[in-house]
């Protein structure tokens, strides 16, 4: 929600072009708190389809999250890229509990508790061409759903059903797209996530086997490589 704070300041009054440049100093933290500052600052910083506001998003990620090279998963902006990112801030359903995961499949940062709560795997009733494009976290062998992305989707699949049958294939083709974008995104994250633990518990006591793994380590976006 934008602030509704009113300030009378010079800063507040800065040309778009010099505001960019000021953000281009402050880390991901700091743009958010900046955002909090007064509703203009919250409009400078939040506009989804701005690219100088997304250029001040990106730069800020690349110059301080160094770490994260690869570009957001399609059809997320950078600012809610960088968000997601912040694992610090917690869980974003809950606002409580600070130990939570990035789950890409569904572009959402939760908890264990919310992740049950949000999510569904009995989904026999939904049209199987409908779960054919619906992105998934697996689970112990099991696929799980996010519930309210899966009644949204629903509920447009429904009403285009109703029209003609080269509008709901249209539209079934774009979603499949996005599908497979989405979860070729999390499952290159999950590669990652795998690659950095098995250097950290298994290779970082072998330095003679770092080397073949030095290449592999680095495609994924893990950390900087561990100096010994």
């Amino acid at each position: 929600m934008p602030p509704t704070l009113t300030i009378n300041s010079p800063i507040v009054n800065l040309p778009p072009e010099l505001f960019a440049k000021f953000c281009s100093y402050l880390s991901p933290n700091d743009l958010f708190k900046l955002s909090k500052v007064c509703r203009k600052f919250y409009c400078y910083l939040s506009a989804p389809n701005s690219f100088s506001t997304q250029q001040i998003w990106k730069k800020s990620r690349l110059t301080f999250m160094g770490h994260v090279w690869s570009p957001p998963p399609k059809g997320m902006n950078e600012k809610r890229y960088v968000e997601l990112l912040i694992t610090n801030l917690g869980c974003e359903i809950c606002n409580i509990s600070k130990h939570c995961k990035i789950y890409w499949a569904f572009g959402v940062r939760c908890c264990s508790e919310c992740f049950n709560e949000k999510t569904v795997a009995d989904i026999m009733d939904y049209p199987q061409e409908l779960i054919d494009i619906m992105p998934f976290y697996n689970k112990y062998g099991d696929k799980y759903y996010w519930k309210e992305q899966l009644d949204l989707e629903l509920n447009q699949y429904t009403s285009i059903s109703h029209g003609r049958l080269s509008n709901l294939k249209s539209w079934l083709d774009d979603k499949k797209n996005i599908f497979d974008s989405r979860m070729k995104y999390a499952q290159t994250k999950q590669t990652s996530r795998s690659r950095f633990w098995l250097y950290h518990n298994f290779l970082t006591p072998r330095r003679d086997l770092r080397f073949l793994f030095r290449p592999i380590y680095s495609a994924y976006d893990c950390p900087p490589f561990p100096q010994s």
